[in-house]
Protein backbone atom coordinates (compact mmCIF):
# COMPACT_ATOMS: atom_id res chain seq x y z
CA UNK A 1 0.00 0.00 0.00
CA UNK A 2 1.43 3.59 -0.72
CA UNK A 3 1.82 6.08 2.30
CA UNK A 4 -0.70 8.37 0.46
CA UNK A 5 -3.52 5.61 0.69
CA UNK A 6 -2.68 4.49 4.18
CA UNK A 7 -2.52 8.26 5.40
CA UNK A 8 -5.82 8.62 3.80
CA UNK A 9 -7.51 5.56 4.76
CA UNK A 10 -6.12 3.87 7.50
CA UNK A 11 -3.62 5.82 9.37
CA UNK A 12 -5.64 7.42 13.05
CA UNK A 13 -8.86 7.07 10.95
CA UNK A 14 -11.49 6.20 13.88
CA UNK A 15 -14.61 4.24 12.12
CA UNK A 16 -17.71 3.94 13.29
CA UNK A 17 -19.87 1.52 11.46
CA UNK A 18 -23.87 1.45 11.98
CA UNK A 19 -24.63 -2.22 13.01
CA UNK A 20 -28.18 -3.13 12.95
CA UNK A 21 -29.80 -6.69 14.68
CA UNK A 22 -29.03 -7.80 18.01
CA UNK A 23 -29.77 -11.34 17.05
CA UNK A 24 -26.85 -11.84 14.58
CA UNK A 25 -26.24 -15.38 15.65
CA UNK A 26 -29.92 -15.69 14.42
CA UNK A 27 -29.18 -14.32 10.95
CA UNK A 28 -28.83 -16.64 8.32
CA UNK A 29 -26.99 -13.37 5.97
CA UNK A 30 -24.18 -11.25 7.61
CA UNK A 31 -24.94 -7.83 5.20
CA UNK A 32 -22.78 -5.50 4.52
CA UNK A 33 -23.56 -1.99 2.98
CA UNK A 34 -20.84 -0.05 0.86
CA UNK A 35 -21.86 3.70 0.57
CA UNK A 36 -21.78 6.38 -2.09
CA UNK A 37 -18.90 8.36 -2.73
CA UNK A 38 -20.19 11.14 -0.09
CA UNK A 39 -19.26 8.13 2.92
CA UNK A 40 -21.40 6.81 5.35
CA UNK A 41 -24.74 8.59 5.82
CA UNK A 42 -28.55 8.56 6.86
CA UNK A 43 -28.90 7.11 3.52
CA UNK A 44 -27.24 3.96 4.12
CA UNK A 45 -27.99 3.48 8.01
CA UNK A 46 -32.09 4.07 6.93
CA UNK A 47 -31.46 1.45 4.63
CA UNK A 48 -29.16 -0.86 6.99
CA UNK A 49 -32.59 -0.24 9.31
CA UNK A 50 -35.34 -2.01 6.81
CA UNK A 51 -32.78 -4.94 6.02
CA UNK A 52 -32.45 -5.45 9.67
CA UNK A 53 -36.41 -5.39 9.83
CA UNK A 54 -36.06 -8.69 7.45
CA UNK A 55 -33.99 -10.26 10.46
CA UNK A 56 -30.62 -9.66 8.93
CA UNK A 57 -27.51 -8.61 10.51
CA UNK A 58 -26.84 -5.49 8.74
CA UNK A 59 -23.43 -3.61 9.05
CA UNK A 60 -23.26 0.03 6.99
CA UNK A 61 -19.69 0.71 6.53
CA UNK A 62 -17.91 3.66 7.51
CA UNK A 63 -15.89 3.87 4.60
CA UNK A 64 -13.89 7.31 5.27
CA UNK A 65 -14.04 7.18 8.76
CA UNK A 66 -15.87 9.27 11.22
CA UNK A 67 -15.26 13.24 10.28
CA UNK A 68 -13.56 12.10 7.45
CA UNK A 69 -16.74 12.49 4.61
CA UNK A 70 -15.75 14.80 1.71
CA UNK A 71 -17.82 17.68 1.59
CA UNK A 72 -18.14 19.41 -2.31
CA UNK A 73 -18.36 17.44 -5.96
CA UNK A 74 -14.16 17.76 -6.39
CA UNK A 75 -13.02 16.58 -2.95
CA UNK A 76 -15.42 13.40 -3.51
CA UNK A 77 -13.87 12.80 -6.96
CA UNK A 78 -10.54 13.02 -5.37
CA UNK A 79 -11.20 10.38 -2.74
CA UNK A 80 -12.99 8.16 -4.61
CA UNK A 81 -10.27 7.96 -7.85
CA UNK A 82 -7.35 7.56 -4.27
CA UNK A 83 -9.48 4.76 -2.84
CA UNK A 84 -9.59 2.89 -6.59
CA UNK A 85 -6.37 3.48 -7.99
CA UNK A 86 -5.09 0.51 -6.77
CA UNK A 87 -6.61 -2.80 -6.43
CA UNK A 88 -4.66 -4.57 -4.01
CA UNK A 89 -4.99 -1.45 -1.36
CA UNK A 90 -8.48 -1.69 -2.62
CA UNK A 91 -9.31 -5.27 -1.83
CA UNK A 92 -6.71 -5.14 1.72
CA UNK A 93 -9.10 -2.38 2.82
CA UNK A 94 -12.40 -4.12 1.95
CA UNK A 95 -11.28 -7.02 3.70
CA UNK A 96 -10.36 -5.14 6.76
CA UNK A 97 -13.37 -3.16 7.30
CA UNK A 98 -15.62 -6.53 6.15
CA UNK A 99 -13.94 -8.53 9.18
CA UNK A 100 -14.60 -5.50 11.36
CA UNK A 101 -17.70 -5.17 10.62
CA UNK A 102 -18.70 -8.62 10.59
CA UNK A 103 -21.41 -9.53 13.64
CA UNK A 104 -21.16 -13.36 13.35
CA UNK A 105 -20.41 -16.84 11.05
CA UNK A 106 -23.07 -16.41 8.63
CA UNK A 107 -22.13 -16.29 5.21
CA UNK A 108 -21.42 -12.51 3.69
CA UNK A 109 -23.72 -10.69 1.10
CA UNK A 110 -21.83 -7.14 -0.05
CA UNK A 111 -24.93 -4.49 -1.12
CA UNK A 112 -24.01 -0.87 -2.18
CA UNK A 113 -24.87 2.09 -4.13
CA UNK A 114 -22.70 4.27 -6.60
CA UNK A 115 -19.30 3.73 -5.42
CA UNK A 116 -20.46 1.43 -2.99
CA UNK A 117 -21.95 -0.38 -6.17
CA UNK A 118 -18.71 -1.09 -7.65
CA UNK A 119 -17.03 -2.33 -3.68
CA UNK A 120 -19.99 -4.15 -3.48
CA UNK A 121 -18.86 -5.99 -6.84
CA UNK A 122 -15.36 -6.30 -5.95
CA UNK A 123 -15.83 -8.04 -2.77
CA UNK A 124 -18.29 -10.36 -4.77
CA UNK A 125 -15.62 -11.09 -7.26
CA UNK A 126 -12.44 -11.30 -5.19
CA UNK A 127 -12.84 -12.58 -1.42
CA UNK A 128 -14.34 -16.62 -1.76
CA UNK A 129 -16.18 -16.14 1.50
CA UNK A 130 -18.79 -13.59 -0.03
CA UNK A 131 -21.97 -15.59 -1.19
CA UNK A 132 -23.77 -12.85 -2.95
CA UNK A 133 -23.31 -9.13 -4.11
CA UNK A 134 -26.08 -6.55 -5.14
CA UNK A 135 -25.23 -3.56 -6.86
CA UNK A 136 -27.23 -0.46 -7.34
CA UNK A 137 -26.24 2.19 -9.93
CA UNK A 138 -22.57 0.85 -9.39
CA UNK A 139 -20.27 0.83 -12.85
CA UNK A 140 -19.01 -1.75 -14.13
CA UNK A 141 -15.10 -0.51 -14.42
CA UNK A 142 -14.48 -3.38 -11.32
CA UNK A 143 -11.12 -4.98 -11.16
CA UNK A 144 -11.06 -8.03 -12.85
CA UNK A 145 -9.20 -11.19 -11.53
CA UNK A 146 -5.84 -12.17 -12.31
CA UNK A 147 -6.81 -15.65 -13.21
CA UNK A 148 -10.32 -17.42 -13.45
CA UNK A 149 -8.75 -19.30 -10.43
CA UNK A 150 -8.49 -15.99 -8.52
CA UNK A 151 -11.81 -15.29 -8.85
CA UNK A 152 -15.12 -16.24 -6.15
CA UNK A 153 -17.07 -18.43 -9.29
CA UNK A 154 -19.44 -19.66 -7.02
CA UNK A 155 -20.88 -15.94 -6.03
CA UNK A 156 -23.98 -14.97 -6.99
CA UNK A 157 -24.69 -11.48 -8.53
CA UNK A 158 -27.15 -8.67 -8.87
CA UNK A 159 -26.75 -5.66 -10.52
CA UNK A 160 -29.32 -2.75 -11.25
CA UNK A 161 -28.90 -0.40 -12.95
CA UNK A 162 -30.43 2.74 -15.06
CA UNK A 163 -30.51 2.37 -18.95
CA UNK A 164 -29.40 6.25 -19.26
CA UNK A 165 -27.57 6.33 -16.68
CA UNK A 166 -24.28 7.98 -18.44
CA UNK A 167 -21.51 6.14 -15.89
CA UNK A 168 -22.52 2.48 -17.51
CA UNK A 169 -22.49 2.30 -21.28
CA UNK A 170 -23.94 -0.22 -23.24
CA UNK A 171 -20.20 -1.68 -23.59
CA UNK A 172 -19.43 -1.16 -20.13
CA UNK A 173 -22.18 -3.18 -19.14
CA UNK A 174 -21.96 -5.74 -21.87
CA UNK A 175 -18.19 -6.47 -21.11
CA UNK A 176 -19.16 -7.21 -17.79
CA UNK A 177 -21.92 -9.34 -18.61
CA UNK A 178 -19.52 -11.46 -20.38
CA UNK A 179 -16.67 -11.44 -18.12
CA UNK A 180 -19.27 -12.94 -15.67
CA UNK A 181 -20.49 -15.32 -17.84
CA UNK A 182 -16.90 -16.59 -19.01
CA UNK A 183 -16.54 -17.55 -15.68
CA UNK A 184 -19.51 -19.04 -15.01
CA UNK A 185 -20.76 -16.42 -12.65
CA UNK A 186 -24.80 -16.61 -11.58
CA UNK A 187 -25.49 -13.29 -12.54
CA UNK A 188 -28.83 -10.79 -12.93
CA UNK A 189 -28.90 -7.77 -14.60
CA UNK A 190 -32.06 -5.44 -14.54
CA UNK A 191 -31.37 -2.02 -17.18
CA UNK A 192 -34.28 0.02 -15.43
CA UNK A 193 -35.59 2.65 -18.29
CA UNK A 194 -36.29 6.14 -18.27
CA UNK A 195 -33.73 6.04 -15.00
CA UNK A 196 -30.47 8.03 -15.10
CA UNK A 197 -28.11 7.63 -12.28
CA UNK A 198 -29.07 7.87 -8.24
CA UNK A 199 -32.15 6.57 -8.46
CA UNK A 200 -32.15 4.93 -5.05
CA UNK A 201 -31.13 8.37 -3.31
CA UNK A 202 -33.50 10.32 -2.45
CA UNK A 203 -31.63 13.10 -2.30
CA UNK A 204 -30.72 12.95 -5.75
CA UNK A 205 -32.05 15.75 -7.79
CA UNK A 206 -29.79 16.95 -10.24
CA UNK A 207 -31.12 15.82 -13.32
CA UNK A 208 -28.96 18.07 -15.48
CA UNK A 209 -26.47 15.85 -13.94
CA UNK A 210 -28.36 12.74 -14.66
CA UNK A 211 -28.49 11.94 -11.13
CA UNK A 212 -32.25 12.14 -10.29
CA UNK A 213 -34.09 9.57 -7.56
CA UNK A 214 -36.87 7.27 -9.12
CA UNK A 215 -38.95 6.39 -6.56
CA UNK A 216 -41.10 3.35 -8.43
CA UNK A 217 -37.33 2.01 -9.58
CA UNK A 218 -36.37 2.28 -6.04
CA UNK A 219 -39.44 0.20 -4.82
CA UNK A 220 -38.80 -2.19 -7.58
CA UNK A 221 -34.87 -2.66 -6.94
CA UNK A 222 -35.59 -3.20 -2.79
CA UNK A 223 -38.44 -5.49 -3.66
CA UNK A 224 -35.89 -7.66 -6.28
CA UNK A 225 -33.13 -6.94 -3.49
CA UNK A 226 -35.41 -9.14 -1.61
CA UNK A 227 -36.13 -12.37 -3.37
CA UNK A 228 -32.19 -12.16 -4.00
CA UNK A 229 -31.37 -12.83 -0.11
CA UNK A 230 -34.23 -15.09 0.19
CA UNK A 231 -32.50 -16.94 -2.90
CA UNK A 232 -29.94 -16.55 -1.02
CA UNK A 233 -30.19 -18.88 2.02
Amino acid sequence: MSQNFDSLFKHNIERHHYQKNKAASLSPLQIMIWPTFSGLSDFEKQFADRLAEQGYAVTAIDLYGHGQNPQDFPDKRAKMGALLADAESLHALQQELTQQARQGDSAVVHIGFCLGGRLALEAGLHFTETLGAASFHGVMSFYRAQSPEQANQKVKLMIMNGYQDPLVSDEDAQSAKQYWSSLGIDFQFFDFGNTVHSFMLPSANNPDQSSLYNPLVAQRGFSYLMNFLAELH
